[in-house]
């Protein structure tokens, strides 16, 4: 027995293909906290534990996984199933991902970059995840692709489906909600 879309997620689905802005806002707000607890619980029961980082990675990665190459998964989305079960699949994928990539030996390089990080940059960047969590899954991913992944705006906008014009407004005002929830990270936020 197949599981049928709902009509407004099949709708929903349908626009975000087309790159209608307002849909994959909207589709970003509703299913992000879904696809984190999908990962939350792939993540727990594959390896006992869920870090907030690992989750958020895996939500990013579905949501660029989705537009990548002029959203060809979205366009291939199939009304037939639940839009709940297809996100499932492609959790699961990036999950898989996740863990190969921490299998695998980090190379000589990776490794003096690790032991060369300082001290500071790495509480830098988990005060900034930490912060994150406080935001609305959009806003999570514009500042994690922006200020810890280090994207420009042309990469932000390709990776999201979004005009470049339009990712300088969106990131002013994520970052004007982390600075309500993380007034002490100011400073990191500026715009280079």
């Amino acid at each position: 027995m197949t599981e049928r879309g709902a009509p407004d997620e099949t709708d929903l689905i349908r626009r975000c293909a087309d790159g209608d802005e307002s849909a994959w806002s909207r589709f970003v707000d509703t299913q992000g906290p879904r696809i984190a607890g999908m990962a939350r619980r792939m993540l727990h029961g594959r390896t006992g534990q869920a870090a907030d980082a690992d989750v958020d990675e895996i939500v990013s990665e579905v949501f660029l996984a989705l537009l990548r190459r002029d959203r060809t998964l979205l366009r291939r989305y199939d009304p037939r199933w639940r839009l709940a079960t297809w996100l499932g699949v492609l959790t699961r994928t990036a999950v898989t991902r996740l863990l190969r990539r921490r299998r695998r030996p980090p190379s000589e390089a990776v490794e003096r970059a690790a032991r060369d990080d300082e001290p500071a940059r790495r509480d830098t960047r988990r005060a900034i995840l930490e912060a994150l969590d406080g935001l609305g899954a959009r806003e999570r991913l514009l500042l994690r692709l922006r200020h810890l992944e280090g994207l420009d705006y042309a990469a932000i906008a390709e990776a999201l489906g979004i005009e470049p014009s339009s990712v300088g407004p969106l990131l002013s005002r994520a970052r004007a909600r982390l600075r309500d929830t993380a007034p002490d990270l100011e400073a990191l936020l500026e715009d280079s």
